[in-house]
C-alpha cells in the first residue's frame, strides 16, 4: 500500500528536478531560501529557543544592540562563552560605540579563541578603526600581547585554524569559476550533470580538512571547543546537503556523531539537523529528524498544498527526540 504522502513528494521532487535545484547556479539560492522563510521547528532545547529565537533574529538589528548584548550575556549565564557569537557582536558594539564592551570583548577573543588580523574581514565597520583609525594604537598594543599568549597555549592550533578559514575562500572562488563556466556556455544535459558532479566532488573534497580536524579532536570544532573560525567552512557543508544522494550521505555518515558530540555539549545548535531535514524533505519527501513543518513560504515556492511533512523512521526521530532534549 503506498504511503498516504506518496503523490505529494513525488510531485515535489519532479518538479524540483525539472528546476535543476541542485544546480549549480541554484544552491545559494536555496540557502537563502531556508534563511528567509526560516521553518517553525518541532524540537530544539532551550540554548537552541534563545539563538533562534531571540538573538538571530536581531543579530544585524543595530537597533536592538542592547536587547542583543543583552540576551548574549544571559545565554552565558547558563551556557558559559559563546565566542562565535561574541565575533559577531564586534560589529554591533562599534556601531553602536560601546568601545569598553568592544575592547573587552576583542580582547578576550583574541586572547582566549585565536582571533587574529589575518582573518579580518575588511568590510567588518570597525576594520578600519583597529588598523589604521582611532583604535590602531589600543588594539597593536592589544594584540600583540594577547596573540602572543594564545600562540603560546595553542601553537599547535595554528596550521589547523589557518587551513579551516581557507574552506570557505576557496568555496567561493571554485564556485565563482563554476557559475560562469554554467553562465557563458551551452552545454547539454550530459554535460550539465558532469559539471554538477565535478562540483559535488570539489565541495566533498573542500572537507578534507576539516574532516581531519573533526576526526583528531574527536568532536566538531567550534568557537567553545577548539578556536573562532572567522571565515566559517559552513557554507560548504550547506552546499552538499543539496547534492546527489550518495554524496550527501557519505559527508553526512562521517560528520553526524561528531555533530551530535558538539550539540549534546552545548558547542553547536541545531541548525545543521534542520537543515539535512530540509533537504532531505527536498530529494525525498520525508524528513529524518522531524524539524520542519509545512508553511505558506515554502507551498508558494513549491506550487503545491503541503499538509504535512512526514518523517521517515518514528521510532528513530523519537530516539533522536529523546537524546537530544527536543
Amino acid at each position: 500500500m503506498a504511503h498516504p504522502h506518496y503523490n505529494i513528494a513525488t510531485t515535489m521532487i519532479i518538479k524540483l528536478r525539472n528546476r535543476n535545484l541542485v544546480d549549480l547556479k541554484h544552491s545559494m539560492k536555496i540557502f537563502i531560501f531556508i534563511l528567509c522563510f526560516n521553518f517553525i521547528s518541532y524540537g530544539q532545547n532551550d540554548r537552541d529557543l534563545i539563538i533562534h529565537d531571540s538573538i538571530y533574529p536581531i543579530l544585524y538589528d543595530y537597533d536592538k544592540y542592547d536587547k542583543l548584548k543583552e540576551q548574549v550575556l544571559s545565554l552565558e549565564k547558563k551556557y558559559g562563552k559563546e565566542p562565535d557569537l561574541r565575533y559577531n557582536l564586534l560589529n554591533q558594539s562599534y556601531v553602536n560605540n560601546d568601545i569598553s564592551f568592544f575592547k573587552e570583548n576583542l580582547t578576550d577573543l583574541v586572547r582566549s579563541y585565536g582571533v587574529q588580523i589575518n582573518y579580518f574581514n575588511e568590510s567588518e565597520q570597525y576594520f578600519n578603526a583597529i588598523t589604521e583609525g582611532e583604535l590602531a594604537s589600543w588594539f597593536k598594543e592589544m594584540y600583540l600581547k594577547n596573540h602572543f599568549l594564545w600562540m603560546k597555549n595553542n601553537f599547535n592550533k595554528q596550521r589547523d585554524i589557518s587551513k579551516i578559514n581557507q574552506i570557505h575562500h576557496i568555496d567561493q572562488l571554485v564556485y565563482g569559476y563554476l557559475k560562469k563556466i554554467r553562465n557563458s556556455l551551452t552545454l547539454d544535459s550530459l554535460n550539465l550533470d558532469r559539471l554538477r558532479e565535478i562540483k559535488e566532488m570539489f565541495f566533498l573534497d573542500n572537507l578534507q580538512d576539516l574532516q581531519s580536524l573533526t576526526k583528531k579532536i574527536n568532536t566538531y570544532p567550534t568557537g567553545k571547543n577548539y578556536a573562532v573560525f572567522q571565515n566559517t567552512p559552513g557554507i560548504t557543508e550547506v552546499h552538499l546537503l543539496p547534492s546527489s544522494t550518495n554524496i550527501r550521505e557519505e559527508y553526512w555518515e562521517f560528520f553526524l556523531k561528531f555533530y551530535k558530540k558538539a550539540y549534546l555539549n552545548n558547542n553547536m545548535d541545531y541548525i545543521i539537523f534542520k537543515n539535512y531535514d530540509y533537504f532531505y524533505f527536498l530529494d525525498t519527501g520525508f524528513q529524518k529528524y522531524g524539524l520542519i513543518k509545512p508553511n505558506k513560504g515554502l507551498e508558494n515556492y513549491l506550487g503545491e498544498k503541503i499538509d504535512s511533512i512526514p518523517i521517515e523512521n518514528k521510532k528513530f526521530q523519537l530516539e533522536i527526540k529523546k537524546e537530544f532534549g527536543w
